[in-house]
């Protein structure tokens, strides 16, 4: 997982600049690329959960893209497309926080045991 999300950052780095149009609203290429990072990685999260095998989100990829998350995901769009943020502690790891932050419970595989 973290080498296909760096591998989309990196191929959109260099044109970051680049504008582009999803759904007739102009977006740089640069915002295009960070939410497809975000989705990447949380939906392989629920994939790898969902099938029983659990694989974590990086520590470093989580701690990027969580800034990243709180810019794209507002109120706005809850409970339409994301559930409300779950709580978690303010020390806990990254990817607990992306998670819960997206509505996700951090321990969902735990709990199903």
């Amino acid at each position: 997982m973290r080498n296909r999300t760096t591998s989309l950052l990196r191929v959109w780095a260099g044109s970051k600049d680049v504008m582009v149009s999803v759904g007739g609203c102009p977006l740089t290429a640069a915002m295009v690329s960070a939410v497809g990072a975000v989705e990447v990685a949380v939906h392989a999260w629920d994939v790898a959960q969902t099938c029983g095998h659990p694989r974590p989100i990086p520590e470093d990829v989580a701690a990027e893209l969580l800034p990243l998350a709180r810019l794209f995901v507002t109120d706005a769009d809850r409970p339409a497309r994301f559930a409300v943020p779950l709580d978690v502690a303010p020390r806990a790891p990254a990817q607990d926080r992306l998670l819960a932050y997206l509505g996700r419970d951090p321990h969902w595989s735990d709990n199903r045991k």
